[in-house]
């Protein structure tokens, strides 16, 4: 029903978005305090680390599957349809961000528990902000991740749908696309591109007066391209 392991995609996904943070001139990682105030050491890394603890990349690579792995329990266990690799890997990152509670009270797993994968992606775009001065505020780095998480959910991988659900012989599985003519990678491009744009708008506020507002369409547009992409992805289910 789910897969049992994040893929190595999955992994990568995490791993730009938590960097691995505080590396020494030895050439191992070391603990530090968060802006929070916890001990954290590679990626995220906050169970057992303790003060001027030093470690090799390596462990924090493999402390980081094991984290994800653990997110991806929760997944197993609350959602309850069947999913496949990008799926999984894309609520795996999510739930390791956000945790389990989150997911667990979420629209976003009403949604899905409901067969509704089509609208998955754009529930996943709502969470892309955080508290700032009192006020939730949609924020540059949550909003790249969640535009990532959403795509990667809607992609849609003829090979990996068929090698994690096993159990579905009767499913036709048709030949993977090329990435170049996918309307999912098509509406994901748009909605990576829209967020990149986003980002600049404030850079350029001194030749366009209206900085502020590009900065909402391009959200818009970032939010658009999720849900072509979700509805590519419908289309070709029913084809």
């Amino acid at each position: 029903m789910h897969p049992l392991t994040v893929s190595a995609k999955g992994i990568s996904l995490v791993k730009k978005f938590e960097g691995l943070h505080k590396k020494h001139a030895s050439g191992k990682i070391e603990s530090y305090r968060c802006p929070a105030g916890v001990l954290t050491q590679g990626y995220g890394r906050t169970r057992g680390i303790k003060e001027d603890l030093y470690v090799t990349v390596k462990q924090c690579e493999a402390w980081l599957v094991e984290d994800l792995n653990e997110a991806g329990a929760y997944v197993r266990k609350l959602i309850n349809v069947p999913l496949n690799q990008a799926q999984y890997d894309a609520l795996v990152s999510f739930t390791f961000n956000l945790g389990p509670t989150n997911l667990k009270s979420s629209t976003l797993r009403k949604v899905l528990n409901k067969g509704d994968y089509e609208g998955v992606p754009a529930q996943i775009m709502r969470w892309n902000k955080a508290k700032v001065g009192g006020k939730l505020t949609p924020l540059k780095g949550l909003t790249r991740r969640r535009t990532e998480e959403a795509s990667l959910f809607a992609y849609e991988d003829a090979e990996v749908e068929e090698t994690v659900i096993p159990q579905m012989p009767q499913k036709v599985v048709s030949k993977q696309k090329s990435l170049a003519k996918s309307k999912t990678m098509a509406g994901a491009g748009v909605a990576g591109v829209a967020t990149a744009l986003g980002e600049i708008a404030p850079q350029i506020e001194g030749l366009v007066q209206y900085s502020e507002s590009l900065k909402f369409v391009f959200l818009a547009c970032a939010a658009g391209g999720i849900l072509l992409a979700a509805y590519a992805k419908m289309k070709d289910n029913k084809g």
